[in-house]
């Protein structure tokens, strides 16, 4: 149960959390969903929950997880499962009450049949034959469940001391859980110290998942909510069910394949440099999800945990520093990995819109970097919370020329920093970005082709969008389409977070590890959680410029909730100066780096034909452009693509550190 709800958190933040679930008797009517509502309902005790949400958190960063730290150097991985195996076994008359009261009794007998497996064959349930040998699914079934079963009101939003959070039929269904727990019955200090035992085990595995959402979202709270939310409902609604979940899918045809042959209009008046044989695209839009698949360089290998000082994982291994760029700011942290070699080359990442040093992306590529020879720096996006926290109080991103400007800058603080504290000296050096990093790169590129500050060699830019509004554009209308099917928009949601929990599942378990050539979503799950994702960002943005709190109730989400990109723009950014759209769109865009594209060599790009973010003509012209220096795949989309070998070796070539330019795919460059 523990595993599940951990990798339900992960696939969560992994693919920004959340979609959108309608309460009982609510009619959505807003221009976006206001997603805690939906989730956990009106948050009456906001102020009493903020509060007591920090002393859980401050309780947790000062106690709880130095405990965890101690207890997970002393069992590896392996042992931790083994634990929570015994104790998720010995709380079987909780499942098993539960399924009874539900009159679920083929659950019920189903639970029966796995503890006494378990019990016998697992050895007291430290291991889980049930499932493993014998392929008996658990049912994660709880007291709650049986509140919610018989239409118990769920009650305000409820944050208390120590345990977990949720509405009141939450908090009663876990007073229930207790009389049918067997540890409750046995007293003694053997009793005692084996629930402590149990308590720390359990804790310790979700504390890179607290550590993630503290340091990642602008609001933990809000974020929290939004995840006790999205469980319950899943949970009560039984979709964790693979049965349930087939019944709800049986209709949806998943697998279109929507291959780009040389006939298509994309392809008319471009062609692509390299093929992605066997890709099997969807659409542009499921594939883009394939991006949580760059996961094979291994970065979290090891048998410890994440907290344990024995984990030696290449993760583990990225260390976090920070620079000052405003005295009234506080410091802006940036991560870095260094060769032990303190004169290797240094390759600086600027990651995708909104994210900030924590990006997947930008660790899987910073393995691959370090492999090659190089140190690396993790640098975050301008478009990012905590970038715009460390500014000077009149910045705004939007502005790829104000956007530069900063990134420049603090590029140049975090080198004087590692070459005056770590002894560096960086003689060659190179900037790769992706997505919005990636028009950004080219931004700094052109900068530093007329003012040579940072002397970066090679520039590298993956999925850059050429038109920024147009770009935004398409995030507006993704965000927005919800409203062309809202009466079952809670089912629909529902049906697509528990996909993306079971794709985390596979991601992540070793033992079914193997090639996907689809993903199980449709077009219209995927807009609902793209649409999201950039909302998300957008608000995690807007929070810190309006200098939201995090400890007391405020009326900002109000506002959040009704924000678009293009709202965003109207408010926060001076349009007012341009004479016109087009203007705008010109200084924003790669149209203003025409001169740069075609007589610089220093860079490469790497670009999708179905990348949802362009479209043809932008395509075309970029070619027209760049010419050799920049290589189109057939397929992958927005990022989709990363995974591919394809991809991974051409990415390869360009980073030999024998080379000093970046011209054509597939072509070997001038040594020094």
């Amino acid at each position: 149960m523990n595993k599940r709800k951990n990798i339900l958190i992960f696939a969560a933040i992994f693919f920004l959390n959340n979609a959108a679930f309608a309460i009982e008797d609510v009619v959505l009517k807003n221009r976006y969903p206001d997603y805690a509502y939906e989730f956990s309902g009106k948050d009456t005790c906001e102020n009493f929950n903020r509060k007591i949400f920090i002393f859980n958190s401050k309780l947790n960063k000062y106690v709880i997880r130095p405990i965890n730290i101690v207890w997970a150097s002393i069992l590896p991985k392996y042992g931790i499962a083994r634990v929570q195996n015994f104790y998720t076994n010995l709380e079987f008359p909780i499942r098993f009450t539960s399924c009874l009261l539900q009159k679920d009794f083929k659950s019920s007998k189903t639970e029966a049949k796995r503890f006494l497996t378990n019990t016998t064959i697992g050895l007291g349930g430290l291991y889980d034959p049930a499932k493993n040998r014998f392929k008996i699914e658990p049912r994660q079934e709880d007291m709650g469940q049986v509140l919610a079963h018989y239409n118990i009101k769920k009650g305000p939003y409820i944050v208390l001391p120590i345990i977990p959070s949720g509405s009141v039929r939450d908090i009663a269904g876990q007073a229930l859980d207790c009389p049918l727990n067997p540890s409750s019955y046995i007293i003694g200090p053997a009793v005692m110290i084996a629930k402590a035992v149990a308590l720390v085990n359990k804790t310790t595995n979700f504390q890179a998942i607290a550590k993630t959402i503290d340091s990642t979202y602008a609001d933990p709270y809000e974020i929290s909510k939004k995840l006790c939310g999205i469980e319950k409902y899943i949970k009560n609604s039984n979709l964790d069910r693979k049965e349930v979940l087939a019944e709800k899918t049986a209709s949806q045809n998943i697998i279109e394949i929507k291959n780009i042959d040389e006939n298509s209009v994309v392809s008319a008046n471009l062609k692509a440099d390299i093929n992605l044989n066997d890709y099997n695209p969807q659409s542009p839009l499921i594939d883009s999800m394939r991006t949580a698949l760059f996961e094979e360089q291994k970065i979290n290998d090891s048998k410890w945990s994440d907290l344990s000082v024995w984990n030696k994982s290449f993760s583990k291994q990225i260390k976090t520093s920070s620079v000052n760029i405003d005295a009234k700011h506080p410091n802006y942290k940036y991560r870095y990995v260094l060769q032990k070699d303190k004169t290797a080359p240094l390759a600086i990442i600027y990651p995708s819109f909104g994210e900030g040093i924590m990006s997947h992306h930008s660790i899987v590529l910073s393995k691959i970097l370090y492999d090659e020879g190089y140190s690396v720096v993790i640098q975050g996006s301008p478009f990012q919370w905590e970038f715009v926290k460390s500014m000077p109080d009149d910045y705004r991103p939007g502005f790829p020329t104000s956007d530069t400007y900063y990134s420049r800058l603090v590029t140049s603080k975090i080198l004087d920093n590692l070459q005056s504290q770590k002894a560096c000296r960086f003689d060659k050096k190179i900037l790769i970005g992706t997505s919005f990093g990636a028009l950004t790169t080219l931004f700094v590129a052109a900068k530093e082709e007329e003012e040579n500050r940072l002397g970066i060699s090679n520039y590298i830019s993956i999925n850059p969008p050429i038109e920024i509004l147009f770009a935004l554009k398409q995030v507006d209308k993704y965000s927005q389409e919800w409203k062309n099917n809202p009466d079952d928009i809670k089912l629909r949601a529902a049906i697509t977070a528990e996909k993306i929990i079971q794709v985390a599942q596979n991601i992540s378990n070793k033992n079914t590890k193997k090639k996907i050539d689809s993903l199980p979503f449709t077009d219209d799950e995927t807009k609902l959680v793209i649409g999201f994702i950039m909302k998300q960002k957008l608000s995690d943005l807007v929070f810190t410029i309006e200098n939201g709190s995090k400890s007391k109730k405020s009326d900002i989400y109000k506002s959040l909730n009704e924000m678009s990109f293009d709202d965003y723009a109207q408010k926060y950014l001076n349009t007012g100066g341009y004479k016109s759209f087009e203007q705008l769109n010109y200084d924003t865009s790669l149209y203003s780096l025409a001169n740069f594209l075609q007589k610089n060599d220093k860079y490469k790009i790497y670009h999708a034909l179905d990348d949802y973010y362009v479209n043809s003509e932008q395509l075309i012209w970029l070619k027209k452009q760049s010419k050799n220096k920049s290589v189109f795949f057939s397929n992958g989309s927005h990022l989709g693509g990363l995974y591919r070998k394809e991809f991974i070796d051409e990415f390869k070539k360009d980073i030999a550190l024998q080379k000093t330019s970046l011209i054509g795919p597939n072509t070997q460059l001038a040594e020094k």
